[in-house]
This record gives C-alpha cells, sequence and structure tokens, in this order.
C-alpha cells in the first residue's frame, strides 16, 4: 500500500505547493518553447525539487517517454557519468527530447565532475538535464556556470498546513480528523519539507486508525515520540524557581531514565526548548518557535515573561546546557551529570 506522500505527490506544476517564481519561468519556457539544455534545482529535502523534475520531463515530451532518472548519491563515478555520455549520443525513440534527471547530484566526485563537463558544455541535441541538489556549494563553479539554477525554498507554514488540511479531506472526505493546532504542530515538525510533514500525518493517522474524535496534539506528541512539551515547561518551573519541589525536578530525569530514553537527546531537545521560550519572549510570535500554538500554551508563556528578569535567567539556562550538552556528547553515564547540572543550574538562576 502506498504512503501519503506518495499518492498525494503533484502531477502538475499547478499542484505543486509554493515556489511560484520557479513554476512561472519554467511554464513559460514550455509555453514558449525555450526549454534548456542544463538545469540545476536547488533546495532543502522535501521542498519539491525532484516532483518538478518530473513534471517538467513529462511536460516536456508532451506526455511521452519517460525520464532517465540517475541517484547520484549510489552512481557517482566516472563510470556512471561515462554511461550518462553515452547514453545521451543516442536519439530518444518515443520521445522528443531524452531527459536525464540527476538527484543528489552533490554527490558526484571530481573525476564524475569533469567527465560530465564537456557534456553540458556541448550537449547532443535532443538532451535536457536536470540536476537536483541540497547542496550546491559542492557543485563546481564551472558546472553552475553552464546552468540555469533555479532555487526552491522551504514550505511556509500555511503551505504545509492547507496541503495537510487537502489530503485528509481526500482520503476521509470529512473535516475534524485532526485538531487544527495538532496540523500546526505536525507542520512546525516538518521544518518546511512537504513530504516530511505528510509522512509524519501519515504515521500518526496510522496509529490511531479507528479514532473517531480527533486526534490531539498530545496524542500526536505521543505518536510521534518527540518533545512533551509539558515536560519540558514543568523541568523549566523547576530550574527557575527555588519555592518548588526540587524532588520533582529530579523525579523528571528519573523518570526519563527509567523509561529507557535517551538522556543525551532529552536535554538536547530541553535546549531547544529554553531557545523558543527565549523567541517568545523576545518577540511575542509563537509562530516562529516549534511550541503548540494555542491558548493555553499562550497564557503558559505570558505568565512565565512577565518577570522582569526571565530573559537574563533563560540566558544562562541556555548558555549552560549548551555546555553541558557538548560535555556529555561522548559520555557514556550522563544522568549524574544531568542531575548535578540542573541542581547547580536552580542555585544559580533560582528565584523564591
Amino acid at each position: 500500500m502506498e504512503t501519503l506522500a506518495v499518492k498525494y505527490r503533484p502531477k502538475t506544476f499547478a499542484d505543486i505547493t509554493e515556489q511560484d517564481i520557479v513554476k512561472r519561468i519554467l511554464c513559460n519556457q514550455l509555453k514558449t518553447k525555450t526549454t534548456k539544455n542544463a538545469y540545476l534545482f536547488v533546495g532543502p529535502a522535501g521542498c519539491g525539487k525532484t516532483t518538478a523534475a518530473r513534471i517538467f520531463a513529462n511536460d516536456i515530451n508532451q506526455g511521452y517517454g519517460t525520464p532517465i532518472e540517475i541517484d547520484a548519491a549510489s552512481n557517482n563515478g566516472v563510470d556512471n557519468v561515462r554511461s550518462i555520455i553515452d547514453q545521451s549520443k543516442y536519439k530518444s525513440i518515443n520521445s522528443e527530447f531524452k531527459v536525464f534527471i540527476i538527484d543528489e547530484v552533490h554527490m558526484l566526485s571530481t573525476g564524475a565532475w569533469n567527465a560530465l563537463l564537456k557534456l553540458l558544455e556541448e550537449p547532443p541535441a535532443g538532451t535536457v538535464f536536470i540536476m537536483c541538489t541540497t547542496d550546491p556549494q559542492k557543485i563546481p563553479a564551472t558546472i553552475i556556470s553552464r546552468v540555469q539554477r533555479y532555487d526552491f525554498h522551504k514550505i511556509s507554514m500555511a503551505g504545509l498546513e492547507g496541503r495537510l488540511k487537502y489530503i485528509l479531506n481526500e482520503e476521509y472526505h470529512r473535516q475534524g480528523i485532526i485538531e487544527d493546532n495538532g496540523i500546526n504542530y505536525i507542520a512546525k515538525q516538518a521544518n518546511g519539507g512537504m513530504r516530511d510533514a505528510i509522512s509524519l500525518m501519515d504515521k500518526c493517522l496510522s496509529f490511531y486508525p479507528d479514532k473517531q474524535s480527533p486526534i490531539t496534539i498530545d496524542e500526536i506528541i505521543n505518536c510521534l515520540g518527540t518533545v512533551n512539551y509539558e515536560i519540558m515547561f514543568n523541568l523549566l518551573m523547576y530550574v527557575l524557581y527555588k519555592d518548588t519541589d526540587i524532588s520533582e525536578m529530579l523525579k523528571i530525569i528519573n523518570d526519563i531514565f527509567e523509561q529507557g530514553k535517551d538522556l543525551k537527546q532529552f536535554m538536547r531537545n530541553f535546549f531547544l526548548f529554553v531557545n523558543d521560550v527565549l523567541k517568545y519572549a523576545y518577540t511575542k510570535d509563537i509562530d516562529i518557535t516549534l511550541l503548540p500554538n494555542n491558548e493555553a500554551w499562550k497564557d503558559h508563556l505570558n505568565g512565565l515573561i512577565s518577570d522582569s528578569t526571565i530573559i537574563s535567567r533563560l540566558l544562562t539556562i541556555m548558555d549552560k546546557v549548551m555546555a553541558l550538552n557538548s560535555e556529555i556528547k561522548y559520555m557514556s553515564m550522563v544522568k549524574s551529570m544531568v542531575e548535578a547540572s540542573l541542581m547547580l543550574l536552580r542555585e544559580e538562576v533560582g528565584t523564591v
């Protein structure tokens, strides 16, 4: 059974979320029959580069033939490029153009780049090369000067949420499968990647296949195994205020340890959480954080940042936790180190 990410992969440029400038230029080239021989699609994972390359290849040939796709991550040697050179010499038998899509092209070896350079300088008639990469810094300047470069960007929160809601409606033909703040949380976790967002949502739907009521944000956190923000918030409060019960602070660490979870990862997540709280303290904009966007959380945060000393104390906590993460990175037994550091931090920044 195919995943939702595969099932709802765009089939036309109109289906691709955002990337309006790139889509407009490519569509105009198709309309005016001014397509080029070599393209470089650049952008983060899951933003639509390879999908756009396939759509463009299909539209160039008006639906005839299929592009030749090469994964440069596993076919990155000189011999692999020589094979491409040999194939490019022969005209396609069932389409006007022979289109090569080279994914993860930054993985090509130096020798492979040298072999490809001549091909891009004097491409055979009727060939089109579309190269995709997440790391353009590794592409030689001599190659970049011979291609048309198109920069794809991360998908906006609105774009991610809109597509997720569209997929839910297509799958279930009704609203309320997942709470809106749950969809918002999934979109934030995807960090601008459409494929990741759809995959995360697919995982949650599989975890709760027969649920009649909307899937909540807490259930999503449980399913994805991501940060439980209530635990993070409670831990932060125990560090910030000495009139709280220190045994409860230590119990959080002990529970994480007893549950077999990775304390190193937990502390990395705690650092990210404090960073998000600080961002909210500075900007009052919850959308630039990974924190849940709902009134309950805004009340939590607004109550916390009403303290005039909170920013300086949060900065100290972030600095100390960052240092702690560096110290425990290669340690095998970290529980005592984490407990001691948090107790010392509480003494340093905690107030009554």
